[in-house]
């Protein structure tokens, strides 16, 4: 669907064609509250905050609904110098710095905003190989150094999110690269009316629809002298 396409719907849905039922929405007013949808949608098809409570992958519903949002990219490593695992070297990988290619030539467009999993090249030696990561919570990392059956090995790597970044530990190994799969933020849509460049939405076609359903309710919610409770009515089943 258009961006144009997704003004004519959203218009219609609020009975803004030949009606003067409402006062009059500017564009930019329009692709904000069709932007706060899109947002509202991605959260809550990756989280579980829904009536079936269910997450991403977890019904061909929801993969299908961020299939296109899917990337999987690769970032910077370094060593963090100001932090030691218990005498471990720490690296970081930078979230902020994602990349098309394996040798981090090529600078990725895309805007990391949820985790779904990565890997890490682990080179011990003469020795190096892609490996799986354990992704553990904050207060876990002190426990796993007196665990000698889960503690950061070179084919245990340890990772967790700090700074907005992931740090990694394995134990005497470097990390040379990493590799993290991810939910990107859709690109903001924009009609191009009032000085931007035209965008589009980014998600797939079959969502567009319940999109618009939840940026007019969104709109109602702001605009009704006895406001609509969004959130419940967002995740109603009509537009599950």
């Amino acid at each position: 669907m258009l961006i144009t396409e997704f003004h004519r719907e959203y218009k219609i849905a609020m009975d803004k064609v030949d009606s003067s039922a409402y006062s009059e929405i500017k564009p930019w007013e329009v692709d904000y509250f069709l932007n706060e949808a899109q947002d509202r949608f991605v959260k809550t098809r990756y989280g579980k905050n829904n009536i079936y409570q269910e997450g991403f992958e977890e019904s061909q519903k929801r993969t299908d609904d961020l299939k296109r949002l899917t990337m999987t990219k690769f970032t910077e490593v370094s060593v963090h110098a100001d932090l030691n695992f218990f005498g471990d070297l720490i690296y970081k990988a930078d979230l902020d710095s994602l990349f098309d290619d394996e040798g981090l030539l090529t600078a990725a467009s895309d805007e990391y905003m949820f985790y779904i999993k990565s890997i890490a090249y682990v080179n011990k030696g003469n020795c190096g190989a892609w490996r799986k990561v354990n992704l553990v919570q904050q207060n876990d990392l002190t426990v796993l150094m007196d665990d000698p059956f889960n503690r950061p090995t070179p084919d245990n790597v340890i990772i967790y999110f700090e700074d907005g970044d992931i740090f990694c530990v394995c134990g005497s190994a470097s990390i040379d690269k990493f590799q993290v799969t991810f939910i990107k933020r859709p690109v903001q849509m924009n009609i191009g009316s009032y000085g931007e460049p035209t965008s589009e939405c980014e998600l797939s076609e079959h969502t567009h629809r319940e999109i618009v359903q939840m940026a007019v309710t969104i709109t109602l919610e702001n605009i009704e002298s006895q406001r609509v409770q969004s959130q419940s009515a967002i995740n109603e089943n009509k537009i599950e």
